[in-house]
C-alpha cells in the first residue's frame, strides 16, 4: 500500500525493519557472547551492527531524501553494495568460527576500521567505484558486484550445510532459507534502472523476507 502512496515511505519503513533486526540480532549476540560456546553468533551479531550503520546511511542517501543533497542515486547504491558485501562475507566466515575462540574486541574494532575506510573512500576519497548511473542505470561493476555476493552467499549455505549438525534443526532452516531470500533479492537488484521501480521494490520486498526469517 505504501509503494502506491509514496515509494520513499515503503523504502524507509523496508530499511527500517531491517535496521532494526540487525540491531536486535547484534544486542541478543553481544549480551549472551559469555554463555556460549559458538561464536559464529557472537561474530554473526558484530557484523549485522555495522551492516545496519551501513544500511541506514543507504536509507539517508536515497534519492529523494534531503540528507546528502548532490549525490543522487550513486550514493544510496554504493552504500548498498558496501552493506551486502560486509553481510554476505560474514555470513561465509561465520561457520568456520564456529569451534573457535573469538575475540570479540579486536572483530569489532576491524570491523570499525574496514568501514571507516570504506566510508572514506566513498565521501572524502571519492575512489569507490560508481554503481548507477542517472539516466543509464546499473554500471558493470555493480551487476558484477550482486553475482559475486551471490556466490559468495551459495558458498556459505555450502559451509553452513557441512556444519549443520551443529545447529538447532529449526534454526538451520531459518538460516538457509534466509541466505537464499537474500540471493534472490540480490538477483532482483541486477534488473532494475529505476530506483522507484517494480525490479527495485521487489528486491526490498525479499529483503523483509530474509531479514525476518
Amino acid at each position: 500500500m505504501t509503494t502506491r502512496y509514496n515509494y520513499l515511505l515503503f523504502h524507509n519503513l523496508a530499511e527500517a525493519f531491517a535496521i532494526v533486526i540487525a540491531c536486535g540480532i547484534f544486542m541478543v549476540a553481544w549480551n549472551t557472547r559469555n554463555f556460549t560456546n559458538n561464536s559464529c553468533f557472537t561474530f554473526i551479531g558484530i557484523a549485522y551492527l555495522f551492516t545496519a550503520i551501513v544500511e541506514l546511511l543507504h536509507t539517508l542517501a536515497y534519492k529523494g531524501m534531503p540528507v546528502f543533497p548532490g549525490y543522487g542515486a550513486n550514493l544510496p547504491t554504493q552504500l548498498w553494495i558496501v552493506a551486502r558485501y560486509i553481510e554476505s562475507l560474514s555470513l561465509l566466515a561465520a561457520p568456520l568460527l564456529i569451534d573457535r575462540r573469538l575475540r570479540t574486541i579486536p572483530v569489532f574494532l576491524g570491523y570499525a576500521l574496514v568501514i571507516s575506510l570504506v566510508l572514506v573512500s566513498i565521501f572524502y576519497w571519492k575512489i569507490f567505484p560508481t554503481c548507477f548511473i542517472e539516466g543509464t542505470g546499473l554500471t558493470t561493476f555493480k551487476i558484477a558486484s550482486e553475482y559475486v555476493i551471490s556466490a559468495i552467499l551459495l558458498a556459505a549455505i555450502f559451509l553452513l550445510t557441512r556444519k549443520r549438525n551443529r545447529f538447532d534443526g529449526k534454526i538451520f532452516r531459518l538460516l538457509i532459507a534466509s541466505v537464499a531470500t537474500t540471493i534472490a533479492s540480490e538477483m532482483a537488484f541486477t534488473l532494475y534502472t529505476d530506483v522507484y521501480g517494480f525490479m527495485n521494490m521487489l528486491g526490498h520486498f525479499l529483503m523483509i523476507i530474509s531479514f525476518y526469517l
